[in-house]
């Protein structure tokens, strides 16, 4: 079925929005609500009776409903302020004031398009299967449906990772289809599958979750794990996601990674940026990946001019670059990081990724006034985007603004990825633990930025200042030897861009 209304066109069949024939990208969740209030136009809903017909009666609280609500009226080029299509009713919930069309598209080519899925694709597909819950228990499963909510909307924020919104047609058969069936039937190159029972426990509520991640073409289990959460259903919710999140997300880089990195032939815009963001992903951010992965998003550029996540990740790569000494082509890597970051955000200024990648490169090259309201923007279209909060963070570091980049950096560090990143974003935490006076918080995050990835030379630089703060003379001179053995042609300039010129030349003198 086709809901239209003014420009838009909603396919409920292909789950796809399209103005003006374009495709726009939307959350599962956020065309699930667009498609409710286009059946019902004209009528008020309540923030309970939305919960109970898009969300299932899930556990959700308001501010879910309310970014819903507002990625809604982005996603149709509406505003809380202009309100064309979603208008608030105060006091009451909210209503749809389109005229809306429905037209019955034909059944056979409906059939035949569903058989005959598009392979051709350059965006790897995941279909999110609700997790099952392992006894008939209305708060078991109703905390089953919940983390399968959360953990559907917190995945659209990788880049070009399109989920597939036909996972709940299998909720109630008491056998899901082999992967393999799936990707023959639906597309999709991977299968999130997994289970949740109560577990036993003396004076505390438990529960355990299991998770897979299938490749559904091979049939192969890529990654499994089980994790154990203790407390009320509210309370292990927050703690399960980021926790599941942390393990999930790198699995699924890498999977992306070796997919389109074994290609044979020419690869297309999107496969090429899919690489590059694999590299950084887990390879870390060193010299070697950051000249690879600006190189890969050259030829992705080049080759779709329009492809905005390309320009604002190669801004990102040169902007870091820049900002650390990581490239020889100092200067321009400064231009090149301004002009793609301009050339993104003309493309697309909407989007939190291209906002977060690009708002980090202009702060990093020396443009906070532009590049801190361009993150502040990313996190309030995505407040998932823990990119965004990590680049606000050192932003606001630069700025010496230590307390603000305290929180935003230890935000960002608990809900993204457990990859190479971390290793980054604790080395700078640890420097505005420094610039609070908190030593011993500074030395502890160094330490483990250090353990997070052992090719990153960082954080070791940060721990032999701290150590030398600390008059532990032998332990700083050990922590700037395991420096230089990651990166051997270390300059002082490199070292003085994380700890500062004075604290630079005095650790160089060890």
């Amino acid at each position: 079925m086709t809901l239209r209304f003014d420009d838009f066109e909603l396919d409920t069949a292909h789950y796809e929005l399209r103005r003006h024939g374009e495709l726009r990208r939307v959350e599962p969740m956020v065309f699930d609500l667009i498609v409710h209030f286009a059946h019902h136009p004209d009528r008020v809903f309540s923030r309970d009776e939305l919960i109970e017909a898009v969300w299932a009666g899930r556990i959700v609280s308001d501010a879910t409903v309310a970014s819903c609500i507002k990625q809604a009226r982005r996603a149709l080029d509406d505003s809380g302020d202009t309100q064309v299509y979603i208008r608030t009713v105060r006091g009451r919930g909210f209503r749809f004031t389109a005229s809306v069309t429905e037209t019955d598209d034909d059944a056979s080519e409906r059939v035949a398009k569903t058989a005959s899925p598009s392979f051709g694709s350059d965006d790897p597909a995941l279909l999110i299967l609700p997790l099952r819950a392992l006894a008939d228990a209305s708060e078991l499963n109703r905390f089953a449906d919940a983390l399968t909510g959360e953990l559907s909307s917190i995945l659209t924020r990788i880049p070009l990772l399109r989920l597939s919104a036909r996972g709940g047609q299998y909720l109630d058969r008491p056998v899901t289809p082999a992967a393999r069936e799936l990707h023959e039937a639906l597309g999709v190159d991977y299968v999130l599958e997994g289970s949740v029972q109560a577990w036993p426990a003396e004076g505390a509520e438990r529960m355990r979750v299991t998770v897979h991640l299938t490749d559904a073409k091979a049939g192969f289990r890529l990654w499994a794990e089980t994790f154990t959460l203790v407390g009320p259903v509210g309370e292990a919710l927050d703690i399960g996601v980021p926790m599941i999140i942390a393990k999930l997300e790198p699995q699924l880089h890498r999977a992306i990674y070796r997919k389109v990195s074994s290609l044979d032939g020419e690869r297309s815009a999107r496969q090429l940026y899919l690489e590059a963001s694999g590299i950084l992903a887990l390879q870390g951010w060193h010299p070697e990946s950051f000249s690879a992965a600006a190189d890969l998003l050259r030829r992705s550029w080049r080759l779709e001019p329009g492809f905005a996540l390309a320009a604002a990740y190669l801004s990102l790569v040169r902007g870091l670059g820049h900002r650390f000494d990581l490239m020889s082509d100092h200067e321009q890597a400064w231009a090149e990081a301004l002009d793609a970051a301009e050339c993104a955000l003309q493309l697309d200024s909407m989007d939190s990724t291209v906002l977060g990648h690009a708002g980090c490169a202009l702060a990093d090259i020396g443009y906070p006034d532009r590049g801190v309201p361009m993150l502040r923007k990313a996190l309030e279209i995505n407040p998932a985007n823990a990119q965004a909060w990590a680049a606000l963070g050192s932003a606001y570091l630069a700025g010496n603004r230590p307390e603000e980049a305290v929180a935003h950096l230890r935000h960002g560090i608990r809900i993204s990825p457990l990859d190479s990143r971390l290793s980054i974003w604790g080395s700078v935490l640890a420097i505005a633990y420094l610039l609070l006076g908190d030593r011993g918080a500074a030395r502890e995050q160094a330490e483990l930025a250090c353990q997070r990835d052992d090719r990153c030379y960082m954080p070791r630089i940060v721990l032999a200042a701290i150590h030398r703060l600390d008059g532990r003379q032998e332990l700083a001179r050990q922590a700037l030897e395991d420096a230089y053995r990651i990166k051997p042609d270390l300059t002082l300039k490199q070292i003085a861009a994380l700890v500062g010129q004075k604290h630079g030349m005095r650790l160089v003198a060890l």
